[in-house]
């Protein structure tokens, strides 16, 4: 197996992908670092998450992360937190080898997954604010944070492990590293990405911080 998921906490994997020839984002945004498409695994006692996929073209390398945890056949929801295609770019693939998984997202969020990737009516589970879902012994909470950057976006909290998986809200484009301390000149790499990415929703981006205040975070992801 060439790719393995990489843990992240108690239970919760990487299975993302690194884009190291990627050179350009949103036909606008050079990318001298290239960039890395996060999606994560959540395995619990008695249900499977995946919180995100990948872009386009990365399906097999997200597929053989997941096998190295699980069979992907496993996966009972896909958790959408954005729609734009580096988070959702295989979740039809994800959806046809995970026949029971359920797409959870926001009201707008399954406007989008409808249109864009054809997601039919019935695979999709629509959240609310606070609302949660049991894994047994792991329970994601859903928090709306519309306009970050997209109307439909929201973040995921991962209560007994204190992760918040942020959608794009912490972002960077770096394809090297996982861990804070692994990438060179992180904080240039984040303000740039901030600047050039949410600087013009910056009071939605306050909201969603008092959202999360006070959580006790370990991890954002």
């Amino acid at each position: 197996m060439m790719y393995k998921a990489v843990s992240v906490g108690d239970n919760v994997y990487w299975v993302g992908a690194r884009d190291i020839s990627r050179r350009l984002f949103d036909s606008l945004i050079p990318l001298p670092k290239g960039t890395s498409y996060n999606s994560y695994l959540v395995v619990g006692n008695s249900k499977v998450a995946l919180i995100d996929t990948v872009n386009p073209g990365f399906e097999n390398e997200l597929v053989e992360r997941i096998s190295s945890v699980v069979d992907p056949s496993r996966i009972d929801y896909v958790i959408m937190n954005h729609a734009e295609p580096d988070h959702t770019g295989s979740i039809r693939h994800v959806l046809t080898i995970s026949p029971s998984a359920k797409l959870v997202t926001t009201l707008f969020g399954a406007r989008m997954a409808k249109v864009f990737y054809s997601v039919p009516s019935d695979r999709i589970l629509i959240v609310r604010d606070s609302d949660v879902i049991d894994l047994g012994e792991k329970t994601l909470k859903f928090i709306e944070a519309p306009m970050l950057h997209w109307p439909e976006t929201m973040f995921t909290y991962l209560v007994e492990d204190k992760i918040l998986f942020s959608c794009d809200f912490f972002g960077a484009h770096v394809a090297q590293g996982l861990w804070d301390d692994e990438v060179e000149n992180l904080r240039y790499h984040a303000q740039r990405y901030f600047g050039e990415i949410m600087m013009p929703f910056r009071t939605n981006a306050l909201n969603a911080l008092k959202k999360i205040a006070g959580r006790g975070q370990k991890y954002h992801c």
